[in-house]
């Protein structure tokens, strides 16, 4: 039986390796998401797979009854690893939330945080006044039409290679496993400001 009090922590994926992660239900959590919801991978997922649906919904309802319970349990999954990331699927929620993932960062030094986010809005103000922790990686995604966002702090960006999509020479190309590159500190986890990592549409 599942505890509903109980944040949902992925153990990794296909993809990501043996990196832990937390995620929150796509779409409903996201900002900016107009340009790419309708190609949303997490939203696919969520549908082919009701059981990873439910978790995400889980760890939504926790954030929201009881946001201290939420991150106290989140902030316990990081603490022994290495690597750690934040939203496969969802996004930062809000200026707040964005506060509590820079609190953790800085209290668990010996862990590399990574997360890709749309909501420019609060992330842009909130270093307008904060310091950004050296381990907590923050990558804007850009979005699908090819939209001018605003980055004044100059953060690494990602973008999607479509079909017709013709990669930057600058561009640096997903390898493929989160663990491999995190390993080799490469990757998105290495970006430097103003770098952009691309990944081929899936």
């Amino acid at each position: 039986m599942t505890n509903n009090n109980q944040v949902s922590i992925s153990k990794g994926n296909n993809k990501m390796g043996a990196i832990p992660s937390v995620s929150l239900p796509p779409i409903v959590t996201c900002k900016n998401c107009s340009t790419c919801k309708k190609d949303c991978y997490a939203a696919k997922l969520c549908k082919l797979r009701p059981s990873v649906r439910d978790a995400y919904n889980r760890n939504l309802n926790i954030l929201k009854t009881d946001r201290d319970a939420y991150f106290i349990q989140v902030k316990a999954a990081a603490v022994t690893t290495r690597f750690f990331r934040f939203h496969v699927s969802g996004d930062i929620i809000d200026a707040d939330y964005l506060d509590r993932m820079v609190k953790i960062a800085r209290e668990l030094k010996g862990t590399q945080f990574l997360a890709f986010t749309k909501n420019y809005e609060d992330v842009n103000a909130y270093f307008e006044t904060h310091k950004q922790p050296k381990n907590l990686k923050l990558i804007f995604s850009l979005p699908f039409d090819g939209a001018t966002i605003e980055n004044p702090h100059n953060l690494p960006t990602a973008a999607v290679i479509f079909r017709d999509t013709v990669p930057a020479d600058n561009w640096k190309i997903c390898g493929g496993n989160c663990t491999e590159c995190a390993c080799r500190g490469v990757g998105c986890w290495e970006l430097k400001k103003g770098e952009t990592i691309a990944f081929y549409k899936h």
